[in-house]
């Protein structure tokens, strides 16, 4: 009987074991693949789920801020008389963007109810690109405002310090409220 090299031997057992090998790791894999996508669709409805969560808690916080902001507690106390504080944001928020104040007028309060509503006429002028920028700035304040009216002119040309021309755009003239709720 002759004995065949150990590393013929080793060559045909390799042979052999190669399309099991194969085999195996085919079916093993097989199944990792439909646990992989599995757990990937599991981590994009987790991700889904936390996103609108987060929404929610900033949509929440909102909510919060707004009823804060808008609302006579009788414990709350503030420094700043709330009309003031109107008057601050928008004065604050026209010089942020540039705008020029002409005049703003503060219309007396009209109580009804629970609610009382706080009038200011606004005019200003600049461009109407950062008029939308301002109403963008109300919409997304911690106060309520409403914009009850508004009329876009083209403004005459104005001059500056050097004498020399310089166009305003437009000519802005609004009527905006906000709200205060008192406690029932």
């Amino acid at each position: 009987m002759t004995f065949m090299k150990p590393s013929t031997l080793l060559f045909i057992v390799t042979i052999l074991l190669l399309p099991a090998a194969i085999l195996v790791d085919q079916l093993y894999v097989k199944s990792l693949k439909l646990e992989f996508l599995t757990l990937e669709k599991d981590r994009i409805e987790t991700t889904n789920r936390l996103a609108t969560a987060k929404i929610v808690h900033e949509n929440l916080n909102h909510v919060r801020d707004l009823v804060f902001e808008n609302m006579d507690f009788p414990n709350k106390k503030s420094r700043i008389d709330h009309e003031e504080r109107v008057f601050d944001f928008i004065t604050t928020c026209i010089n942020d963007l540039k705008l020029t104040l002409v005049s703003v007028k503060p219309l007396r309060p009209q109580t009804n109810g629970l609610v009382t509503t706080l009038g200011f006429d606004i005019e200003m002028t600049g461009d109407f690109f950062t008029f939308g920028e301002l109403c963008a700035k109300f919409e997304n304040s911690r106060r309520i405002f409403s914009l009850v009216s508004y009329k876009v002119s083209l403004n005459d040309k104005e001059e500056t310090r050097s004498g020399a021309p310089r166009n305003k755009a437009i000519k802005v003239t609004m009527r905006v409220n906000t709200f205060r709720v008192r406690k029932a």
